[in-house]
């Protein structure tokens, strides 16, 4: 009967101590390799590009849906209105983003040319929709983005007010379209900042919207940091990112990201935008990409 006992009880200190070394060699494998847990994935090889994807550094897709009910009952479908692409260097810890504007006229693989925000569309939305976005910017920028990461528009309030609202110096008066926001700094709550992130209504349109973005998102990565050591930010951030952020990350794949980024400063962070005019075919509005001046924006935005 002792013998049953200490059997047991090595068992169950065999399994506790096998469970401790796993989790244990999981977090030295994200820590010191955080490459290790991408370099394997089948969802590389999107694209058409004979370019290899450098094994210390990671291509994520930024795409912010302009879903909302009346659009959904009207039209039945929603599209990318938001479009950035982070590259994620594991090792040198530095973070580059590119905004592709929305109108950008692109291939859509099957079907036909068209602007890039449609291709979740085509692809029919969903995870289906997800894959043939990432397949679009992938052949239209000749390198593999092969994850994303996707939230509602419409979570934008509930996201900003979770960390206190963000302090930013707001270019211009903003009271046309639906915004109300008056020119100079300020602490922009939810409504506020969805407001000044959605707004297009001067000249340039969606390319200073895009302005606009880059700079608000790093003045929210700013404010989140300074937030560091306040538990309950971070609690009210994942209840309001629960069920409404979508990705094709693992979990293991996130916790490296977030262990990569952790100690880099979000002003450090390089800022591109794909170059070219507008465009107008058929009564329609483009944006027409400079593939010239494109393959230089690559070339800094790769390297």
């Amino acid at each position: 009967m002792k013998r049953k006992k200490w059997f047991i009880f090595f068992l169950i200190l065999s399994i506790v101590a096998s469970g401790a070394f796993f989790v244990y060699y999981k977090y030295i494998r994200i820590t010191k390799h955080p490459e290790s847990v991408f370099n394997n994935d089948n969802k590389n090889n999107i694209s058409n590009s004979e370019q290899a994807l450098p094994k210390d550094k990671v291509y994520i897709a930024f795409l912010g849906l302009d879903k909302n009910d009346e659009r959904v009952h009207t039209l039945g479908s929603f599209r990318t209105d938001t479009i950035m692409i982070f590259s994620i260097d594991l090792n040198d810890k530095v973070v580059k983003v590119l905004s592709i504007p929305r109108d950008t006229y692109v291939d859509i693989p099957g079907f036909h040319k068209d602007k890039i925000n449609a291709a979740y569309v085509y692809g029919g939305m969903g995870e289906k929709g997800y894959a043939l976005s990432l397949k679009t910017i992938s052949d239209f920028l000749g390198i593999d983005v092969p994850y994303y990461i996707s939230i509602d528009m419409q979570t934008i309030p509930d996201i900003v007010d979770a960390i206190g609202g963000v302090p930013l110096d707001v270019e211009v008066n903003m009271h046309s379209h639906g915004a109300n926001l008056d020119k100079g700094y300020q602490i922009l709550d939810g409504q506020k900042a969805y407001q000044y992130l959605r707004w297009r209504y001067d000249p340039m349109g969606d390319i200073n919207r895009i302005k606009r973005q880059q700079k608000f998102i790093i003045a929210f990565a700013n404010q989140l940091k300074s937030k560091a050591k306040d538990v309950s930010t971070y609690i009210n951030l994942y209840n309001t990112f629960k069920g409404k952020l979508y990705t094709n990350l693992n979990y293991e794949q996130i916790l490296a990201l977030i262990y990569a980024v952790k100690d880099i400063s979000p002003d450090s962070i390089e800022k591109f935008t794909v170059p070219g005019d507008f465009y107008d075919l058929n009564g329609i509005s483009y944006w027409k990409p400079d593939m010239e001046k494109l393959n230089e924006v690559l070339q800094e935005f790769t390297k």
